[in-house]
């Protein structure tokens, strides 16, 4: 199986002014990707939530010093990722559409295997 992860981008602040049942909802369309998922023989390996962006902590490549806040000024954020292996990435695609709905980007990317490292 292609290990892939599944990352959740859309506006970084949004899911935590919702309500609590429009939260219900989007909780309730993770499920049922994942339902998607074991239905067409994927396997969720890890994944998270993130908490706000504006936690984040960063260090800029060659900094000395750690600041606060995202690495990217863009209200756009990852918000939470899945790792899915799969045989089938066209119908991986179909049940991320399930998560598109909720009205954050997906993007799904291949994970290097380890055999593709240089050596």
């Amino acid at each position: 199986m292609t290990e892939y992860v599944v990352l959740l981008m859309g506006d970084a602040e949004r899911w935590w002014d919702l309500s609590e049942d429009e939260r219900r909802a989007g909780y309730a369309a993770h499920e049922q990707f994942s339902a998607r998922l074991a239905e067409g023989g994927h396997r969720v390996t890890g994944g998270a939530e993130l908490h706000r962006a504006s936690g984040a902590r960063t260090i800029a490549p060659n900094a000395t010093t750690v600041t606060e806040g995202p690495w990217a000024e863009t209200s756009e954020q990852v918000g939470g990722f899945y790792v899915v292996e799969s045989d089938d990435l066209d119908d991986l695609l179909d049940c991320c559409l399930v998560l598109s709905a909720t009205g954050d980007a997906v993007e799904v990317r291949r994970c290097v295997e380890p055999e593709e490292r240089p050596s």
